[in-house]
């Protein structure tokens, strides 16, 4: 050491590193590249280190002391704190937390060490670090990790997006949501890992359960005593909003309570009205159907809502309770008559028109012969009937097929045409100059004036801000901290896919195509190929402007 002062050259067999440094993952090229760095200019930023056992445990600095190892410097600067345990901790958590490249699972660690000792709460943490409670709370839910998806995500195999949105989930739903992270197309030799947003859907529609929609009482006790009432349970959204605050209403996490609870209601519905009729929404196979409950094609779900003391529109309409498939639990009112001229006026209308054929009846004095003669006759007659049923059944299915073919047709000509004007837009952003020319400048004017301002906004924001779950911005602000820190030389292509993006869809009949329009303008024609036939012209006939999206008239301007 060379002076006694709070800064001082310390020989770097003096230090060691500390066991709780949030930072455990250290980059090799960067650690070469910083030791290059110091070897050149010397270490600029010192180290932060405590006096303890009689040498120097580095608080702050542990990947600069290691670049400092390999550019073989015989010390580095230091600053020397008195500190304990507990301070000493904060102090690491609060450095690498203003770092952007600590990993998000090692400062979670950090996080709840510091909640393990005295005196530390999510709300001490909000002050001293700076972090909302939303940011703290997402990382400390990371720690709920199963070990799989865990170490997946400190390999970097999946992005803090996935890890967040799995680590809210009971474990014993974490592996299947880990596993839908992942397709693989049949050009893919491996897997490949899908946008957060693919989970986030998968997620929204398989594991969580609007409480919003359950069929009991979410305030009752009883349904399943050892779980209690639903508005209290720690196993939904609501119950920590900090950490859910872009999940839509009170979510249940726990599909099996949630069933059992649907299961005991149910139980209690029938026992408390022995007439309800037991229906199933869903298809299972005949011997999991419960005894004497009706299947989809038996019933019609009537519009009305279920009242017992309600005079029947017709003999044949019941109140129901559904035991299986969507909205299992809830009561509705059903018709169990599916030719019931009451609630099926198509058929009733059909049979108006076509009614099949009914026996004559037999005269008074008729031989054997005679009522054999004449049930032959019926059956002829029954037999066309149903031949000219299933002749018309054919024509409904065959035209119901074209129309199926078609529509299939148009989506994908409209596919194919959407997948074309991306493209132009892209070559369009491709081509973006550093400054416009008049012409340019028109187009772009002319399109901004006719963009939609509740559009664009949040499609462009994405763009830049990607899927970060945590990203607390409003489009307009993600908008204009892109722009404060765009190069100069990007600025006309952040304007460009500004003012497009609105314009990228197909445009309707009749409406300018202002995509087409600055394609003309930004996009320089493809060389022609050099052939002994001189090509022919093509004409393009732009689409007339409607009166609403019509591109202004020029005015002659007055010398």
């Amino acid at each position: 050491m060379q002076d006694s002062s709070e800064f001082q050259y310390i020989a770097i067999d003096q230090f060691f590193e500390s066991d709780t440094n949030p930072r455990q993952t250290f980059d090799q090229a960067k650690l070469e590249e910083l030791a290059e760095s110091i070897r050149q200019h010397g270490l600029i930023q010192p180290i932060v280190v405590r006096p303890k056992d009689n040498r120097f445990q580095i608080v702050a600095g542990a990947r600069r002391y290691r670049a400092g190892v390999i550019a073989e410097k015989f010390s580095l600067p230091a600053r020397i704190k008195e500190l304990t345990d507990a301070q000493a901790l904060e102090w690491q958590l609060i450095e690498n937390s203003q770092r952007v490249d600590v990993h998000p699972y090692e400062e979670a660690q950090g996080f709840q060490r510091l909640l393990d000792l005295p005196g530390y709460d999510v709300t001490a943490l909000v002050e001293k670090s700076g972090k909302s409670a939303s940011h703290i709370y997402a990382r400390l839910s990371l720690l709920q990790l199963i070990p799989t998806v865990a170490e997946a995500f400190k390999q970097e195999r999946i992005t803090a997006s996935h890890a967040n949105l799995i680590a809210r989930l009971p474990q014993e739903h974490q592996a299947d949501a880990f596993d839908n992270c992942w397709r693989k197309d049949w050009q893919d030799k491996e897997p490949h890992l899908l946008p957060a947003k693919h989970l986030s859907a998968w997620i929204q529609a398989n594991l969580y359960l609007n409480l919003a929609e359950a069929p009991f009482d979410r305030e009752d006790t009883t349904l399943k005593p050892e779980a209690g009432a639903c508005v209290t349970c720690p196993r939904r959204s609501g119950f920590n909003i900090s950490l859910f605050a872009d999940v839509q209403g009170d979510q249940c996490l726990d599909a099996p309570c949630f069933q059992a609870k649907v299961t005991a209601h149910i139980d209690r519905e029938i026992a408390a009205r022995p007439e309800l009729v037991t229906i199933e929404t869903g298809y299972r196979a005949p011997k999991e159907q419960r005894p004497g409950a009706l299947q989809k094609h038996q019933y019609r779900e009537l519009d009305i809502a279920d009242n017992p003391d309600a005079e029947p529109p017709c003999s044949h309409t019941k109140s129901a309770i559904i035991v299986f498939g969507k909205h299992a639990g809830r009561t509705l009112t059903v018709c169990t008559d599916t030719d019931c001229p009451v609630h099926n006026p198509h058929v009733a209308a059909q049979h108006a028109a076509d009614p099949p054929p009914v026996m004559a009846p037999a005269p008074e004095q008729e031989t054997e012969e005679e009522a054999a003669q004449r049930q032959a006759e019926h059956e002829q007659r029954m037999a066309e009937y149903q031949a000219e049923q299933e002749r018309k059944e054919e024509e409904r299915k065959a035209e119901f097929d074209r129309q199926q073919e078609q529509y299939e047709a148009e989506q994908a000509r409209r596919t194919e045409m959407h997948n074309a004007r991306q493209a132009t837009f892209e070559r369009i952003l491709a081509n973006a100059p550093v400054m416009f020319t008049a012409p340019q400048l028109r187009v772009f004017l002319r399109a901004l004036v006719n963009l939609d301002p509740y559009d664009f906004a949040e499609d462009v924001a994405a763009f830049y801000v990607g899927d970060d779950e945590n990203n607390q911005q409003t489009p307009e602000e993600a908008l204009s901290f892109t722009i404060d820190r765009l190069p100069d030389d990007k600025l006309t292509g952040f304007a460009l896919r500004l003012v497009l993006t609105g314009h990228t869809d197909i445009p309707r009949e009749n409406d300018f195509d202002y995509l087409a329009q600055a394609e003309a303008a930004f996009v320089p024609p493809l060389p022609k190929k050099a052939t002994g036939k001189k090509p022919k012209p093509t004409v393009i006939k732009e689409a007339k402007p409607s009166a609403r999206n019509a591109a202004p008239p020029k005015k002659k301007i007055a010398a």
